[in-house]
């Protein structure tokens, strides 16, 4: 075979590789959106609707578990990123455009939403303030004197930042571990989040052991993180079979679950019916729940998520400052939030991540492309 000819069948070989990443993508997307609605209800609506008397008991449970949002994005996390970068951040050269890809990703809408606060904030602006700019908020124990966090929702980017630093080192451990340590190494996680109560740890409050406001708050989510990156080797050592667990079924008992309490275990058993789901999606990318989720504009909307979720604390302390109190205010908000994460992702996010990537010769992927609008 002519030298030419090898050179097409690669870029054959590179654009087949780059649709089936996308196709498994486009439905892992969708359902960020889910888990980031859920957590904006929870910080807007579930104090408001729990306190109504006729308000069903199962949906005040629902609402007051939508915390664990949070939890479904560091599984789904710890997953994409390993599937994207698995056996390519090899050298020294290939950690740093992965960084700035991350910065890429992260950083100018985060800088923006964080900004935009600024006169919600306070007066009293001092040292405290500056960890947030670099991501460092939320690296601190219990001893400390909290830092500054002008857009609360935050804190989650900071504790993904550290686990972006870990993410090199825990990607080339997940391909080199045998299947069966994979597995103990994932029931340890489970049952150390269920013993401590990790996944339902936030804002220095721990679910069972005070002892747990000494650690930094990015050390304890990390299980879930970690659980996200060895399900994503699971899944790439199944070379494509089918899994055996249908999606509906692990979406079928986290509603249930949900629904019946909102005590810290159910953060925990979220932790694990997320990495279900994300293993029966992209095990089965021919399920009617997959397909669903395949739908462009959920595609969109689960793209813009990251912006979603960021800007919802800023539409609501504007949308309070121009209009008020008002019992319509909340409904408004959603529709509020969810355009303009959609406008902020179009115009903003995804603009500044291709001029940062442009400035070091980095081309997006497939899977970075998969909510584009047709061309």
């Amino acid at each position: 075979m002519s030298e030419s000819a090898n050179r097409a069948a690669r870029r054959t070989r590179r654009t087949e590789a780059g649709a089936a990443s996308a196709n498994l993508i486009k439905p892992l997307t969708s359902i960020r959106f889910f888990a980031a609605i859920f957590v904006v209800m929870y910080h807007s609506g579930s104090g408001f609707l729990t306190a109504q008397p006729h308000i069903p008991g199962i949906i005040k449970s629902a609402l007051l578990n939508g915390y664990t949002g949070v939890t479904f994005f560091f599984v789904l996390s710890g997953f994409i990123l390993h599937h994207t970068y698995r056996c390519r951040l090899v050298t020294w050269e290939d950690i740093k455009r992965f960084a700035i890809a991350r910065f890429a990703r992260i950083y100018p809408v985060y800088f923006i939403t964080v900004i935009v606060m600024f006169p919600f904030a306070g007066v009293n602006y001092d040292w405290r303030d500056m960890p947030q700019f670099l991501l460092l908020h939320w690296w601190i124990t219990a001893p400390w004197p909290l830092l500054g966090i002008w857009n609360g929702p935050s804190w989650t980017i900071s504790v993904e930042t550290f686990f972006y630093l870990w993410f090199p080192w825990l990607t080339t451990v997940a391909t080199r571990l045998s299947t069966g340590s994979i597995y103990m190494t994932l029931l340890a996680l489970v049952v150390l989040d269920f013993a401590t109560g990790s996944s339902a740890f936030f804002s220095l409050h721990p679910a069972y052991f005070e002892w747990l406001r000494w650690v930094p708050t990015p050390i304890i989510r990390l299980p879930e993180f970690i659980i996200g990156v060895l399900v994503g080797e699971l899944h790439f050592r199944r070379d494509g079979k089918r899994f055996p667990l249908p999606p509906w079924v692990p979406i079928a008992v986290l509603l249930l679950v949900l629904c019946i309490s909102h005590q810290p275990w159910v953060a925990s058993a979220v932790t694990v019916l997320a990495a279900l789901l994300i293993f029966a999606i992209a095990g089965d990318r021919g399920s009617i729940v997959a397909r669903v989720l395949q739908q462009r504009w959920l595609v969109l909307l689960g793209a813009a998520s990251y912006s979603l979720y960021l800007l919802h604390q800023p539409v609501h302390f504007y949308m309070t400052w121009l209009l008020g109190e008002n019992k319509w205010l909340v409904p408004l908000q959603y529709l509020v939030v969810v355009g303009g994460s959609i406008v902020v992702f179009r115009y903003i996010e995804e603009p500044a991540r291709e001029w940062v990537r442009s400035r070091v010769r980095m081309k997006p992927s497939a899977i970075e492309e998969v909510a584009d609008p047709p061309r």
